[in-house]
Parts: structure tokens; C-alpha cells; sequence
């Protein structure tokens, strides 16, 4: 069998795709003298020779050009099975934190989590179901790899991106006078028993912008910590929650009604985000492409 002369095999391509053995030696970091002498080894073992070179020029031989696509082809491969192998080793045994919106890491995270879990099996997923201002805090702190809640006001520590927007609704008992309505108008819902979620809640400021700017009279009868516990108010009859999509997700009609509000229309954008200087290990980067991919097809196909 032939023993691999893979430093030849790269040379031999440098050189054939630079067109010069300046250029070659130049983007492989190495001299003139070492690129020629891998060179002429690999032509040695072969047999044959693979570039005609005079002081002038150069010109890659029949049997190079027919030789050059399949080294090409050999040595992506060789090289996309090491980077795999790396990727796999830096993944053993690795713990991810992250933090999640609740209703995002009930509903939209479920598979993503899922078919992490498939792929390597022997890594840990934390993830800190959190309202958005905890969230952002723990990023900040560095204490989670990336989140995916609502930024709200531009940090310069952190970078993020787009995952989806999605609409605020009204979440009402399926017995309500305003459940049969096709929409609502924010202003519907003065005099109405209304669920509202605790102060470090996005939604709370989302809420509370509108109100302030549409000047409403809103009576907000019930506070409560978690859009679940929300959602379960309003399922009993409780009263109606201005709450995301999300939210609502999966809950059978027979028990609530969703009803779009509008005048104005109001939309939660959902981001992943982490510090700017804590770059992230290859096991949570690949986490967050996953994220970022399904999340967004999610939201395509939503919208």
C-alpha cells in the first residue's frame, strides 16, 4: 500500500490552485526550499511527475490534472472527518446553561432539546426557565452560555440575533361576552377582570407601555409570577390575560379563547443573546445553531 504523503498531497495542491510556488509557500506559511522539497517527495513516491517547473514558470503535468481533483476531494474529506472528531471531543462531558423564556423552553424548546439530547448523549442541559429580567441579569453576570428571552434595551456587553416575533393576544374564559369577538381593541378590556404577570415580566412593560400611551383605564385584578399560572387563571375562569402566543400554545379551545388585540397591535420579539467576551464552547455553539435554525423556521412557518 502506498504510505500517505499528506504534506506533499497539500503541497501539491497549493501550488496547482496559487499557480506559483511563491504563492503557495506564501499561504502555507512555509519557504520556497520546504515547499519544493515536499514536492518532489511526494513525486518520488509516486513515480511520476505531478508539476514542470523551469526558473520561469510552472505548469501542472497530464498526470497532476488528472491527479488534482481527486486529492482535492480526498484531503476535504480527511479534513472534515478530523473537524468532526473534534467537534465530538470537545462535546464529551460538557454542561450547557441557558437561559429561557418559560414559555419558549415549554413549548418551542421541547424538541430542539430533545434532538440535542440524541446527538451526544453524554452532555448536561441547564436550563434556567427565568423572567426576562433574570435572564438578562445572569447573562450579564456570565453566568449562562446565551439566552433566549427578550432583550428589551440594547446592552453593548451583549450581542444578540432575531429568533421570531410573535403577537400579544387575549387569552379569555371560553364563557366570556368578549370571547366570541373576531378582535379587541386594548380599550375593550376597561371595566373587564384582568390577569396581569409580576413587575420583572416583559410583558408587564410591553402592558404597561401601551397603557400609558393610550391613557387606560385597566383594572388589573390578579397578579401572578409565571404566564402558566396565568394561563390557568384564565382556564378557570378567572378573568382575561394579555399574554404571547406562546403562551397559549398546545391549550385546547374548549378551555380558553384566543383573541387578537389590536388598535395597536403589539409584538414580543424573542432573541438569542450572551455576553459579547464569553465565547461560547463548541457544545454551546452548536446548541445555539440549532436554536437559532428551528426557532426561525418555527416563526417563518407562523407567520
Amino acid at each position: 500500500m502506498q504510505r500517505l504523503d499528506l504534506l506533499g498531497v497539500q503541497a501539491f495542491i497549493c501550488i496547482a490552485e496559487a499557480g506559483s510556488f511563491n504563492a503557495a509557500a506564501t499561504h502555507l506559511h512555509i519557504s520556497q526550499t520546504a515547499l519544493t522539497r515536499r514536492l518532489q517527495k511526494l513525486e518520488a513516491g509516486l513515480g511520476l511527475t505531478l508539476v514542470e517547473r523551469t526558473t520561469r514558470s510552472m505548469t501542472v503535468t497530464r498526470a497532476g490534472m488528472e491527479f488534482l481533483p481527486k486529492a482535492v476531494r480526498s484531503v476535504r474529506e480527511l479534513s472534515s472527518a478530523l473537524e468532526d472528531l473534534k467537534v465530538k471531543a470537545n462535546h464529551d462531558l460538557q454542561e450547557i446553561v441557558i437561559g429561557c423564556l418559560p414559555t419558549v423552553a415549554a413549548t418551542r424548546l421541547v424538541g430542539i432539546v430533545r434532538e440535542y439530547g440524541r446527538r451526544y448523549p453524554r452532555n448536561t442541559i441547564q436550563v434556567l426557565d427565568q423572567s426576562v429580567t433574570e435572564i438578562r441579569e445572569a447573562v450579564l453576570r456570565g453566568d449562562v452560555d446565551f439566552a433566549i428571552s427578550v432583550l428589551g434595551t440594547p446592552n453593548r456587553d451583549i450581542v444578540s440575533e432575531r429568533l421570531f416575533s410573535e403577537p400579544m393576544v387575549a387569552a379569555c374564559p371560553v364563557e366570556h361576552h368578549l370571547a366570541t369577538q373576531p378582535s379587541l381593541k386594548w380599550k375593550d378590556l376597561e371595566g373587564e377582570r384582568l390577569i396581569t404577570i409580576g413587575a420583572l415580566s416583559g410583558n408587564r412593560l410591553l402592558t404597561e407601555q401601551v397603557i400609558s400611551a393610550r391613557r387606560l383605564e385597566l383594572r388589573f385584578t390578579f397578579e401572578v409570577q409565571h404566564l402558566a399560572t396565568a394561563v390557568g387563571l384564565v382556564c378557570g375562569g378567572a378573568g382575561i390575560a394579555v399574554l404571547p402566543l406562546t403562551a397559549v400554545y398546545g391549550i385546547p379551545p374548549e378551555q380558553l379563547t384566543i383573541v387578537p388585540l389590536v388598535q395597536p397591535s403589539i409584538l414580543r420579539t424573542v432573541e438569542l443573546f450572551r455576553r459579547r467576551d464569553r465565547p461560547m464552547s463548541a457544545a454551546a455553539a452548536t446548541l445555539a445553531k440549532m436554536v437559532v435554525r428551528a426557532l426561525r423556521e418555527q416563526g417563518a412557518a407562523k407567520s
